[in-house]
């Protein structure tokens, strides 16, 4: 099983001197960043907003999360989660009621939700007589892709979604080729 690699690309832009080079953090892997220079926007998971010292870690403060990736992120769970084995069985643990989706790096990972911070639930289900409602799935908004205990985790069911996901997203050179445009 594939795992989800997180890693920062340092972009300059030789065509446009006028804009600054920028650091981004993603989740593509590194043979595909190294085919070509462009970068689909949905493996982007974020920007680091200045630049690092050596040894500086990123930290929520230092990062911007980019909306397209974490719109890709919440749809594998919307669509995937359902048929995700540790989603179902705490689904039919839970027989009714709100099925959270917890980020796996959180403090309190078997705690009672109450005890678990906002920012460390990905979003929720509806479950009625053991079994997660089609189309329930509500985001929550408050979800931080990074915290200070680190980049967003998801379980193995859902991660794997999210890299078959990932590379079925066509690469930006490969559409301006199909295109006949210059790369």
């Amino acid at each position: 099983m594939a795992k989800l690699q997180i890693g920062i690309i340092h972009l300059d832009f030789p065509d446009n001197p006028e804009e600054e080079s920028k650091d981004y953090v993603t989740c593509l892997s590194t043979e595909r960043l190294s085919r070509y220079a462009g970068i689909p926007s949905e493996g982007i998971i974020g920007q680091i907003l200045r630049p690092l010292a050596p040894g500086e870690r990123i930290t929520p403060e230092n990062f911007a999360a980019n909306t397209v990736f974490v719109d890709l992120m919440q749809g594998v769970i919307a669509s995937r989660g359902p048929q995700t084995k540790d989603l179902i069985a705490d689904a039919k643990r839970l027989r009714h009621g709100t099925l959270y989706v917890i980020d796996r790096r959180t403090r309190a990972p078997e705690g009672p939700v109450r005890e678990i911070r906002e920012q460390d639930i990905f979003g929720e289900f509806e479950v009625k007589r053991g079994r997660i409602v089609p189309g329930s799935y509500r985001p929550n908004l408050k979800h931080y892709i990074l915290t200070e205990d680190g980049f967003f985790q998801l379980g193995p069911d859902l991660e794997e979604s999210l890299l078959v996901v990932l590379a079925a997203i066509p690469d930006p050179d490969d559409e301006a080729e199909s295109h006949g445009l210059p790369n």
